[in-house]
């Protein structure tokens, strides 16, 4: 499929507001459209099509013996948020 169009962006947030204000369509993930599509802000409208992707979130640090205790903290806190609200999110 391909696409044609005057607005072309590779930030989310520039894509999502699009979107919003009826611009075009978005192919994105779940994790980034779920809350929108929950309040009918978007509908989805190829229910039987999905990208065929891998993807993920991935947090990156420096390599070390000890990882600070505000940085575990956040590592926990992003790992009870991909479990609680992103389904297809794996640690």
């Amino acid at each position: 499929m391909a696409a044609r169009g005057t607005l072309r962006s590779n930030d989310n947030g520039t894509l999502l507001e699009a979107a919003r204000a009826g611009i075009g369509i978005l192919g994105g993930g779940e994790w980034l459209m779920a809350r929108d599509m929950a309040e009918g802000r978007l509908v989805r409208i190829l229910p039987d099509w999905a990208f065929d992707v891998d993807s993920g979130i991935y947090l990156v640090r420096p390599s070390a013996q000890l990882v600070s205790a505000r940085t575990a903290a956040f590592l926990a806190w992003m790992r009870e948020q991909c479990r609680d609200h992103m389904p297809w999110c794996r640690d």
